[in-house]
């Protein structure tokens, strides 16, 4: 039947997927000036999925939400290859290997919003 009301791309979007492969050992090493995050989640998040897509052992990535403090990390197996974040305000990310892993390390970062 369809809904002609509802066009594609209609209002703002409140969803965010972005992947990034991680090679670096320091907060800020994926950006050009050294020091800039590493994803920039364009509005207030509600929630936030992070997932580890690598299966092999020894491929940790820590991340980091103010470019300096180790907040958390994605290892490669349960229970912290994925991280779900419910109501919690999330903009700037910043990722790198953790200390003794081996790169590169395929991260996903899936975020929305009710806006």
């Amino acid at each position: 039947m369809g809904y002609p009301m509802i066009r594609p791309k209609q209002g703002k979007d409140f969803n965010f997927f972005e992947k990034q492969q991680i090679t670096w050992t320091n907060f800020g090493g994926g950006a050009p000036d050294g020091y800039g995050p590493d994803m920039i989640i364009p509005f207030t998040t509600n929630g936030i999925f992070f997932l580890n897509e690598q299966i092999e052992d020894g491929r940790a990535v820590e991340y980091s939400f103010n470019g300096r403090t180790v907040h958390g990390e994605l290892v490669t197996n349960f229970p912290t290859q994925g991280l779900v974040f419910d109501n919690r305000v999330i903009s700037l990310i910043w990722f790198r290997l953790k200390a003794g892993s081996t790169g590169p390390v395929n991260v996903s970062v899936q975020a929305w919003s009710i806006q």
